[in-house]
């Protein structure tokens, strides 16, 4: 148990672990957050799987009643929050915040898809591809606050295999496939994301309040 009464789970894209959440866990804790990191199977586990599996952890951690859960998913991440919302009632549930979250899928697992067994080594990957996996709507009633990060600038090779807004792997179009309450963009590619001071900054305030 922790003596502070807001909670953030922060969860981590494809083929990454907890640990590639440490630059904003270390920021949300600066602003008074207990952060949970787990590391789930994102690389060989389908969203469903994984969602299951962050229930479980949720669970584990015995969060008191009268605590504020809030929730912050990188890419794939945001899926797997969204999936486990869509199936149980999260007691205290807080704003929810995707950062480059692939909601109507990315173009890019479509072209892995074509490889032989690839599906069946990264079960992952029909969940990311176009276009994009079938979630329903969060369960809490009312449903909770969502707001939505945007890479904008992928490197230079990058930046011509995608049309509009992307960040390299992801396009604006998909990431606002949801409805979402704030919206944000950055200067940056997709795996740069939740690596910026400003982007910590911005996801801080739209926990706190709802605006970036």
């Amino acid at each position: 148990m922790t003596s502070v009464l807001k909670t953030v789970v922060l969860v981590h894209g494809f083929f990454r672990s907890g640990f590639n959440m440490r630059f904003l866990a270390k920021k949300l804790k600066q602003h008074g957050y207990h952060v949970i990191s787990p590391t789930l199977p994102s690389a060989f586990k389908s969203v469903h799987e994984c969602s299951e599996l962050l229930a479980q952890i949720l669970m584990k951690e015995n969060i008191p009643e009268g605590y504020t859960v809030h929730f912050v998913g990188h890419s794939m991440g945001g899926l797997v929050i969204r999936d486990c919302l869509s199936r149980r009632v999260v007691e205290g549930l807080g704003r929810i915040v995707l950062m480059g979250t692939p909601n109507g899928g990315s173009p890019f697992a479509n072209l892995l898809l074509e490889l032989p067994f690839s599906d069946q080594i990264l079960e992952a990957l029909p969940d990311l591809a176009e276009p994009g996996p079938d979630i329903g709507p969060p369960l809490n009633d009312p449903a909770p606050e969502i707001g939505i990060v945007i890479g904008t600038k992928p490197d230079f090779v990058r930046e011509l295999l995608l049309p509009g807004v992307h960040d390299g792997l992801v396009t604006a179009e998909s990431v606002r496939r949801i409805n979402a309450s704030g919206e944000l963009t950055v200067p940056c590619a997709h795996e740069r994301i939740h690596w910026r001071e400003d982007t910590a900054k911005a996801v801080a305030s739209f926990l706190e309040t709802g605006k970036f």
